[in-house]
């Protein structure tokens, strides 16, 4: 490959993914439904621009793939075969191959045999023609590709691609394909030679004939990726020669004399290293900004405070700039996950739909990398330990098609990503019986567990109340890794079932792993820091009413509410709940964990802080309370305190 290919290979790489996802999300919209045709649009589109751009690339393999794929979705475009589910898993496994073939070819290997792959699409495309004629239709892209010169209208359209675009050439040529699907190309501006050579520009002009409306033509063209705008002029009378004066090359007086609208989402590809080294020095950034505070304050020196109250505006602007590009939709992930649904229930006999909720909710990549795992997890146990076969469902007046949610939701400074299914729910009694038959368990205690609580006991390394486990997973299976990963990354699992109804699991995540707003508590000559979104308020003792309720200390709120006291030492730990009364000159910090609050005592209030997170080394990774490390402005090592474990005992 050539340095100028190898330049662009990222490029390809980045942009095949999407068209292939594009695809696939098209492949399972048809299946749903098999009359719509601008999914077949959408995957025909697709498979026809990656055979551009592979084209480009010197990806024979891939272009080759891709045309048998496009020339079996024209047969579904052109109506002459169904989009039935064998067409479906065809187009589906070959997308799989698309992407192996791609990821083959562009580290330069040739290790892919795509011989059996086409033979099939070009089999499945063949037995169309024996079919029936195409049905008339007059949907956008669909009859005469290629009208003669006296049907249709004829457009004058001047293409602007975007100042950034390293593959001029391709984006041209994929629009030049695209709008031949709609028409006939008359003539171009630069010559079709000049274009594929990069010959060009930012502009060049297509005289087109089409029967389609020509805001159908322009959205054809501003679909194709780096296309900055697109001109689209009725012309009149038929020209006899090219639009563009012969002694000039210039374009037409009007749309040349106007400067271009640069975009308003002009973006530019950085590393995922390069994001996170920024972070880092952001990182570092508050950390001496905080030391710089804490010097100004001594010294009292108004210049010195003048500037750093400068530093930290601009600083902190700076920190949100940065922390928002690592801010990425769950969309991003989400999206993968109704093709394995899809794959899975039919593997299991089941019928079942995937219903994605929340997609723009924005989490930090180095989150929503480290969940995607947990979520198949749990989409797996949905589809086959929750949802019931179509015969059981029907018998008990359930649709035979079963429904799995999977959405997310932003709760301040955390985000709740919740998989639901309307399938038989599990047994709580069952799972208890379970947990006390392994020990985990002491009979004596049941009425002091709640239904949430037993359900959490499935979460225990190998349990499970499968008799007999399946190929794919059995409700516990992998219940422990999800627990795990969810829990190092700072968040918190909770569950609900009923029986016959079906099953909820919520994890809570933070937003962010990198920087957060804490509250700096002293216990001792010890500084913890513990983060502010858990905090929902902060109390003197003159502003409760302190008292025992059954032996235990408790503090009434305002509006009558009661919540237990609890008392936490560097030494030994967090006491029992309610066994230590608050003394003079305490503050009580309600701590929300989840659907529970407790009023933590303080015995000193330090304030407010941003504070860099710092993860633990594995052998303090499991010690419950405590979610990471800081370091302060003096540079004193502080502990973060975990609330979603914190008030948790062993076991």
């Amino acid at each position: 490959m050539s340095d100028d290919m190898t330049a662009y290979r990222d490029v390809f790489l980045s942009e095949s993914a999407e068209y292939l996802q594009a695809m696939t999300e098209g492949l399972l919209a048809l299946e749903a439904e098999p009359n719509d045709l601008e999914p077949v649009e959408t995957v025909f589109r697709g498979a026809h621009s990656l055979k551009g751009m592979a084209a480009a690339m010197g990806y024979t393999r891939t272009q080759e793939l891709t045309h048998k794929m496009e020339s079996l979705m024209d047969t579904v475009r052109k109506r002459v075969q169904v989009a039935d589910h064998g067409l479906i898993d065809l187009m589906l496994r070959a997308t799989d191959t698309v992407q192996t073939v791609i990821d083959d070819e562009s580290g330069g290997g040739d290790a892919v045999d795509i011989a059996p792959m086409v033979a099939e699409l070009v089999a499945r495309t063949a037995g169309a023609s024996s079919a029936p004629g195409p049905v008339t239709h007059h949907g956008a892209g669909e009859s005469a590709r290629h009208p003669s010169d006296e049907d249709g209208a004829r457009y004058r359209i001047r293409v602007s691609i975007e100042e950034s675009c390293v593959l001029k050439g391709v984006r041209a040529y994929m629009t030049l394909k695209r709008l031949s699907h709609m028409g006939t190309i008359i003539d171009t501006t630069p010559s079709a030679r000049e274009i594929e050579d990069e010959q060009f520009d930012r502009w060049f002009e297509v005289l087109f004939q089409t029967t389609s409306a020509p805001e159908a033509v322009r959205n054809a063209v501003l679909a194709v990726t780096e296309v900055e705008d697109a001109l689209v002029e009725r012309v009149e009378t038929a020209p006899t020669a090219p639009t563009v004066p012969a002694e000039t090359g210039a374009a037409p007086a009007s749309p040349a004399r106007s400067v271009p609208k640069l975009s308003d989402t002009q973006t530019v590809r950085i590393s995922i290293s390069h994001l996170d080294a920024m972070v880092n020095l952001v990182g570092e950034l508050v950390i001496i900004r905080s030391r710089l505070e804490r010097v100004a304050r001594q010294s009292g020196l108004p210049d010195m405070v003048d500037a750093l109250d400068a530093l930290q505006r601009v600083s902190a602007d700076l920190q949100q700039e940065v922390m928002q590009t690592r801010m990425v939709p769950v969309g991003n992930i989400f999206n993968r996950f109704p093709r394995m649904v899809r794959d899975l229930a039919r593997d299991l006999g089941k019928d079942v739909t995937l219903i994605t909720e929340g997609l723009d909710i924005e989490l930090d990549r180095t989150v929503l990398d480290e969940i995607g795992d947990p979520i198949v997890h749990l989409l797996r146990n949905c589809v086959d330990h929750g949802i019931e076969a179509p015969e059981e469902r029907q018998a008990v007046g359930k649709p035979t098609r079963g429904t799995v949610t999977l959405s997310a939701e932003r709760e301040r400074e955390q985000i709740r990503i919740t998989v639901t299914d309307d399938g038989r729910g599990m047994d709580v009694e069952r799972i208890w019986q379970a947990a006390v038959a392994r020990g985990l368990a002491d009979p004596a205690t049941r009425e002091s567990h709640s239904e949430s609580d037993i359900l959490l006991y499935v979460c225990m390394p190998g349990f499970s109340t499968v008799d007999k486990a399946t190929r794919v997973s059995g409700r516990g299976v992998g219940m422990d890794v999800v627990k795990g990963k969810i829990e190092y990354l700072g968040g918190s699992i909770s569950m609900r079932s009923k029986r016959g109804v079906g099953t909820t699991v919520s994890l809570v995540l933070p937003l962010t792993l990198a920087i957060i707003q804490a509250l700096l508590i002293a216990f001792g000559e010890r500084v913890y820091a513990l983060p502010l979104g858990a905090v929902d308020e902060v109390l003197g003792l003159e502003e409760v009413n302190v008292t025992t309720i059954d032996g235990r200390w408790v503090a009434e709120l305002r509006g009558g509410d009661v919540v237990t006291v609890q008392h936490f030492d560097p030494t030994e730990g967090l006491s029992a709940p309610g066994a230590v009364a608050p003394a003079a000159g305490d503050h009580l910090v309600l701590v929300r964990s989840g659907e529970e609050t407790r009023a933590l005592i303080a015995p000193s209030l330090i304030g407010r802080q941003e504070i860099v997170i710092k993860p633990l080394s594995r052998l303090l990774r499991g010690l419950h309370g405590l979610g990471g490390a800081t370091v302060l402005g003096d540079g004193q090592v502080a502990l973060i305190l975990d609330p979603r474990t914190l008030f948790r005992t062993e076991g």
